[in-house]
């Protein structure tokens, strides 16, 4: 798996690394090798899709981050990684964790991840983005924000960005179908600019502070 998961116009394939599956029966955190070593401030963008759309968000905003003007050049590293595979964020500089929001609430894994890795993305910076579609209970973003505000503020996050995202009937399981109302939103509602945008706000932080030297 890459990031040709990346849809849209300007998808590069095969640039964004992704965390591989564990051993079966395997339940320890992973730090890919490609994480570690290198002159430049490694990123780790997690997430927590259902059908699809917040993966390929997180998948951009991967891609975004090695392109941007910050982090171009080889001078920043993105690993793009669901969270049910359990990414180490030790082996980061900093961390882009996502969510799909479904019943006004971030996806469980995403919420179980953030409980068993805190302490980690205490130490570093990140931040956090929710996807969904407004006008309709089981997508509302702004009951999402209530998710990742808690977290945030738990983590000490950098930043939560709501990003709109796609949603097709078809893929609905019958409980969600009955819990979207027909006159909701619905279609790809995803914007791509703001996502890059947002990613060069991130290498641009990311990679002044691996600049800065620490004192002592």
């Amino acid at each position: 798996m890459t990031d040709s998961l990346v849809t849209g116009p300007g998808a590069l394939p095969g640039t964004t690394p992704v965390v591989p599956a564990p051993a079966p029966g395997t339940t320890a955190l992973l730090t890919p090798p490609w994480a570690t070593g290198g002159g430049g401030p490694r990123v780790l963008v997690a997430f927590a899709s259902r059908h699809g759309s917040t993966r390929e968000i997180a998948a951009e905003l991967a891609r975004c981050l090695t392109a941007s003007a910050a982090g171009g050049g080889g001078r920043l590293s993105a690993t793009l990684a669901p969270v049910e595979l359990q990414p180490d964020p030790a082996g980061f500089d900093a961390v882009v964790l996502g969510s799909a929001v479904y019943e006004g609430r971030w996806l469980e894994p995403a919420r179980r991840y953030v409980d068993a890795v805190a302490p980690e993305l205490r130490r570093r910076p990140t931040w956090l983005f929710s996807s969904g579609l407004g006008g309709g209970r089981s997508g509302c973003t702004g009951d999402g924000d209530r998710d990742a505000g808690l977290l945030g503020d738990w983590i000490e996050a950098r930043g939560h960005r709501v990003f709109p995202g796609r949603l097709e009937r078809r893929l609905l399981s019958a409980a969600e179908r009955s819990a979207w109302p027909a006159a909701g939103a619905a279609g790809d509602l995803r914007d791509r600019e703001a996502v890059r945008r947002w990613a060069e706000e991130i290498a641009t932080a990311a990679v002044v502070r691996r600049a800065v030297p620490v004192a002592g």
